[in-house]
């Protein structure tokens, strides 16, 4: 994650330097969407969700929200919508929310019955929505089939410019001396993609497939005036895990330079990592409709696409540290260790993720059973809570260096003056979470190894064993269904 271009991001969005910006969708009555609205807080976002869970209407919904300048470039909600024999599109209200300059401003477009019903003086911006159809090889293409077996001649060719051509070098990891498109003899209306490399021009009928979306998206990108909205379905498509954290860094990149906002939908957690919490959306279905679900992290946001696991109850925790915690808490004694094989604990992001995961686990919304645990600093009603009241890493530290560091220079094998000065150091840290690191770095162990021995050895030395029987309870709990 490129975290000084997030940061630069954040703050001039902070500051309202994105003129338009689609601000909220709620969509109800369309392929099962009930009411469900769909915040754009960053603007670069990626929403990610099991195949049926609503990307793809959520993404048709926002290209039609927006009036195009030129009307043939409208996206209207009766070519993405369409009833047929089998399907019924009645009763559809969309609701979204828009920002232009300083003003914000609410709009809705229907469907009560047999006619799509548009604002008559819709907002107006430049929309460009890239569906999985780009990612098709052109020789599969409708058309070019005639143009690769005919074509004797160039009519015209235009270069992508020197500083894209570069950044799609660097987002595929090959030296492109050049790259264009060339219109043949045969049909001045398609055009074909050339990249030239240290041994020659290669056509798009025999680049890889990943060149051949990339560099069809590239040509879109160079041509994005200032202040449109970019919609990619599947971003990741066709390309390996480098060159999609490099494409977003790029579109990241790009949405600051011309103050453009984009969508994502993806399947990818290189794609999710590459982004900041607040431009995470996670859509998941369950026994009561869908639920949307902001900042996840990437892990528990893949971990939800996967049936590999199938435990009897899903538990939310803040991050590794507290998962680790957790789990030496529960396997400390005999009785209480019996439930971890009936549960999965699955870091999910910050307090109020977890907070919110838990809210949806109350109500029923969730298609598992599930408990939130919170840290110690937390509180939440809906949630657990880990002992203490301050985070976990402070609560460990400060009890182990009340009893005098018990048993950890045996543990870790050093020397215990070195040790004993490696962790008051790190004390010195206003910054908790880097604790463990920068003890790890004094001893030459990882961040992992330090905490789980600090957690192991805080269970043996420091655990109130009534904290460790309530955790236990609430957990069995909820893999019985309580």
């Amino acid at each position: 994650m490129d975290h000084a271009e997030i940061n630069t991001i954040r703050g001039q969005y902070q500051a309202g330097m994105w003129p338009q910006f689609l601000q909220m969708v709620q969509i109800e009555g369309l392929r099962g969407w009930t009411g469900q609205a769909v915040e754009f807080n960053f603007p670069v976002v990626a929403i990610v969700g099991e195949n049926g869970s609503g990307k793809s209407t959520l993404m048709k919904v926002a290209a039609c929200v927006y009036d195009n300048k030129e009307k043939e470039k409208r996206f209207y909600p009766s070519t993405f919508f369409v009833e047929t024999h089998w399907d019924t599109i009645q009763g559809v209200k969309i609701d979204y929310r828009v920002k232009r300059g300083p003003n914000v401003e609410s709009f809705r477009i229907t469907k009560p019955t047999a006619r799509w019903r548009v604002p008559e003086n819709g907002p107006k911006r430049e929309v460009f929505l890239l569906d999985i159809a780009r990612t098709l090889p052109l020789d599969a293409s409708v058309g070019y089939a005639k143009i690769a077996r005919s074509a004797a001649a160039e009519v015209e060719s235009a270069d992508i410019s020197d500083a894209f051509r570069e950044r799609l070098s660097h987002v595929l990891g090959r030296n492109y001396t050049k790259a264009r498109f060339a219109t043949s003899d045969v049909d001045k209306k398609r055009q074909i993609g050339l990249l030239e490399r240290e041994w020659g021009e290669l056509s798009q009928f025999h680049q890889g497939a990943g060149e051949d979306a990339t560099l069809d998206l590239f040509r879109t990108l160079q041509g994005l005036p200032e202040n449109s909205l970019l919609l990619i379905d599947e971003v990741e498509a066709s390309l390996h895990p480098r060159a999609q954290r490099r494409l977003v860094r790029f579109l990241l990149w790009l949405s600051r330079q011309r103050r453009i906002q984009v969508v994502l939908s993806t399947h990818s957690p290189f794609v999710l990592q590459e982004l900041p919490q607040e431009a995470r959306i996670l859509l998941l279905p369950g026994p009561q409709g869908l639920s949307v679900v902001y900042g996840v992290s990437a892990d528990f946001a893949m971990s939800r696409l996967d049936d590999e696991v199938h435990p009897e109850a899903h538990v939310f925790v803040e991050d590794r540290e507290a998962e680790i915690l957790l789990r030496e808490i529960l396997a400390s004694d005999q009785d209480t260790s019996k439930v971890l094989p009936r549960i999965e604990i699955s870091p999910v992001g910050p307090a109020n993720v977890v907070a919110m995961l838990g809210t949806l686990g109350k109500a029923g919304k969730l298609p598992y059973k599930s408990l939130a645990v919170v840290d110690g600093d937390h509180a939440d009603p809906n949630c657990f809570r880990l002992p203490g009241t301050v985070a976990p890493e402070r609560m460990v530290y400060a009890d182990l260096k009340e009893k005098g560091w018990p048993n950890l220079a045996q543990r870790f094998g050093i020397g215990a003056g070195s040790l004993l000065t490696a962790l008051e150091d790190a004390m010195l840290e206003p910054d908790h979470h880097r604790w463990n690191a920068l003890v790890g770095d004094q001893i030459v162990k990882s961040s992992v190894s330090v905490w789980e021995v600090l957690a192991n050895e805080w269970c043996k030395s420091c655990l109130d064993p009534q904290d460790r029987k309530s955790l236990a309870e609430a957990l069995t709990a909820a893999a019985d269904g309580g």
